[in-house]
């Protein structure tokens, strides 16, 4: 049985760039946008070259465990000075500015 479909607006795109269908339906898009449990995506950084398959696991067992720990939204003023030092080292870091300041302030709290 062929299902027919909306005829599309022609939309011109970047080159190298293609439109294709979303494989979720409207609403199970609107509940995704609208579910408050989804996070950022993890960043998990490669171990050194000599790690066993064991220690890759446990590494990063630790850090999905330590990505659940309950987590609660603060609102801080910084120097805007402050602010870029920090975008800078994190992405030197290769990491979300966000995550790196979570790093910082854990090792921090933790000395």
């Amino acid at each position: 049985m062929k299902t027919k479909c909306k005829k599309r607006e022609k939309i011109k795109l970047p080159k190298g760039f293609k439109l294709v269908d979303d494989f979720l339906s409207k609403e199970e898009i609107e509940a995704l946008e609208n579910d408050t449990t989804m996070r950022d995506p993890m960043v998990i950084t490669g171990g050194h070259e000599s790690e066993t398959l064991e220690e890759s696991i446990a590494r990063i067992s630790r850090a999905i465990a330590e990505a659940k720990e309950e987590k609660k939204m603060y609102s801080i003023r910084l120097k805007v000075k402050t602010v870029e030092s920090i975008k800078r080292k994190a992405a030197a870091a290769g990491i979300p500015y966000q995550t790196y300041v979570n790093v910082v302030l854990d090792n921090a709290a933790s000395a």
